[in-house]
């Protein structure tokens, strides 16, 4: 019975991911982009778009993403082409394995914790699984081609291998190799990784005694190669990403400015440098940072502060029932005791997971850098549903069945209004984000420049990624070109922050309306910017109507003046 309602679980998690995965989230940013033509260039010459050899880590724009999604993409794309499908379906793919993994955990965890009388401990690998199935965060991440999904499933299967390997100690073998894959899964993986692995040795140290340790030289071996080689991408780009995302940036001017702004309003000098500095900056963008992502702003009300990945601004990450469950944590901990440590255990590993986001500057409340809150919040909902159990057990008079049936409505009542409100278009504003129109007015030059140079503003952001990507540009020839784009003895920060560059006919630059509307050139320009007269020969709309994108053609003689 319960392999078939998992079977049934599993399912309705896929089609969730998967059912028109091409067009919802809506828009194709320029991460998604890189990923699958670093994908099709490792496919067809074994070298990233800069011609690295099998990198571990894909400089990309210069942001250095971890490599394991870019790896995930090429057997897809090798099947289906390159296309957005098939650069989103390892994630669809993995958002669903994720549901198995913290069954297969959850289930794991209950086989240790002794003396159980309740028949429903049996049932809570499930009920986790079912949460996580229809989780709002879980689903918005797992149809886009967004590395942070990855930690979903490889960081609660490490740990189930774990658990595991208390039993029968070849597992540690494993879990040593899924926590190392982990740590270059995405960035925010990096830090939570270590942190996970020294818990799990600290919480099951007296199980970890009675075990010959020779047999964990092995594991323990696995994991220090994979943590030294991520400490190697570190030194060859890995860690500048984290540099330049850090809170750190920064926080000495803006602790000046405020240190000088209390002397002027009267403070000692002394005092205003103890209060106002760069560490006092710095704790407090980091106190900041970290509880915005328990709040209930960012759990029920708005959730994510930008649809760049996949999330839509103003669905809550958690449905409300959620809410409900993770309440129902707090009796099961004072009213049981044999669950305590258990819940520790993972109350610090939900503790944990915010810490890269929390050290990082952006405009918060980020639906991808704190998505290894996933799936942890969903099994302390299933060993919340245990404590409401407990309460109910207690309160003899409240039927058990009507409350059942109540909760169920409730969730599928949620389930619908997610459903409403993420399957429709979103607002522009969320489109810019995701870069909507780039690979669309990308699809229309591929087939109509032909012959024609093309300059395309800088304010299309990344423009030779979806160029390159709509074209299907051979890899060989577009490793030639990106080698030309950085000056020789400088290092690349971002390809946006070049003034200008080329790829093939297509030039990325600043527009000099005065020059360049006389060049005869094609200019593919955001229509936000564009204030000139001229009519456009093709218009990229968004899907209310409203201009997104304008292609001119400066060798018309005439132009057709817009009304």
């Amino acid at each position: 019975m319960k392999k078939i309602i998992l079977f049934v679980i599993l399912i309705i998690a896929f089609l969730l991911r998967f059912v028109s995965v091409t067009h919802f989230p809506v828009g194709f940013n320029a991460d998604e982009a890189s990923f699958g033509y670093d994908a099709y260039s490792i496919l067809h010459t074994g070298r990233d778009q800069w011609g690295n050899f099998l990198p571990s880590v894909f400089k990309s724009f210069g942001d250095f993403k971890s490599p394991v999604y870019g790896y995930l993409i090429v057997p897809s794309v090798a099947i289906f082409g390159l296309n957005v499908f098939a650069v989103r379906l390892p994630d669809v793919i993995i958002g669903t394995l994720a549901v198995l993994a913290v069954y297969l955990l959850v289930n794991e965890l209950v086989k240790l914790i002794k003396n159980l009388d309740w028949k429903v401990t049996k049932w809570l690998g499930l009920i986790a699984a079912a949460l996580l199935t229809v989780n709002p965060w879980s689903i918005m991440m797992s149809r886009g081609a967004f590395e942070a999904n990855l930690i979903t499933f490889f960081l609660p299967m490490g740990i189930y291998f774990f658990l595991k390997g208390l039993k029968n100690t070849k597992y540690f073998i494993w879990s040593a190799i899924f926590l190392g894959v982990n740590m270059f899964t995405y960035h925010s993986a990096k830090l939570i990784t270590p942190f996970v692995a020294l818990g799990l040795l600290f919480v099951f140290r007296k199980s970890l005694f009675k075990i010959n340790i020779k047999k964990l030289i092995i594991s323990a071996v696995i994991f220090l190669v994979f943590f030294g080689a991520l400490l190697y991408t570190f030194k060859i780009g890995g860690g500048s990403r984290v540099i330049e995302r850090s809170i750190t940036q920064g926080a000495l001017d803006e602790g000046f400015q405020e240190r000088m702004a209390a002397i002027s309003d009267g403070m000692n000098s002394k005092v205003a440098k103890i209060l106002h500095n760069k560490y006092s900056v710095i704790a407090n963008r980091f106190v900041t940072n970290y509880f915005q992502y328990f709040s209930p702003k960012y759990l029920i009300e708005s959730g994510a502060g930008d649809g760049s990945y996949g999330m839509i601004p103003g669905i809550g990450v958690l449905n409300f029932l959620e809410l409900i469950l993770l309440i129902g944590i707090i009796p099961l901990f004072f009213l049981d005791k044999k669950f305590r440590p258990y819940i520790l255990a993972i109350l610090v590993w939900l503790a944990v997971t915010p810490l890269a986001a929390a050290l990082a500057t952006g405009i918060g409340y980020s639906g991808n850098r704190a998505e290894g809150m996933i799936p942890v919040l969903q099994i302390l909902e299933a060993f919340g549903f245990l404590g409401w159990f407990l309460i109910l057990k207690k309160i003899k008079f409240v039927p058990v069945k009507l409350v059942a049936v109540v909760f169920a409505g409730v969730f599928i009542f949620e389930i619908y209004s997610f459903g409403i409100a993420y399957f429709k278009t979103p607002s522009n504003t969320v489109l810019r984000q995701t870069l909507y129109g780039n690979l669309e007015v990308s699809n229309w030059l591929v087939k109509n420049s032909a012959g024609r140079k093309v300059l395309i503003s800088r304010s299309v952001s990344e423009p030779q990624i979806f160029i390159a990507f709509a074209d299907k540009w051979n890899p060989s020839d577009y490793q030639k070109q990106t080698k030309t784009w950085v000056p020789s003895g400088t290092e690349l920060t971002w390809v946006d922050q070049l003034p200008s560059y080329s790829l093939g006919n297509y030039t990325t630059k600043s527009i000099d309306w005065k020059k360049d509307s006389l060049s005869g050139d094609l200019i593919v320009v955001r229509a936000d910017e564009y204030t000139q007269k001229d009519t456009p020969i093709e218009t990229i709309n968004y899907p209310d109507g409203s201009p997104d994108i304008f292609v001119l053609d400066t060798n018309q003689k005439m132009y057709a003046k817009a009304n």
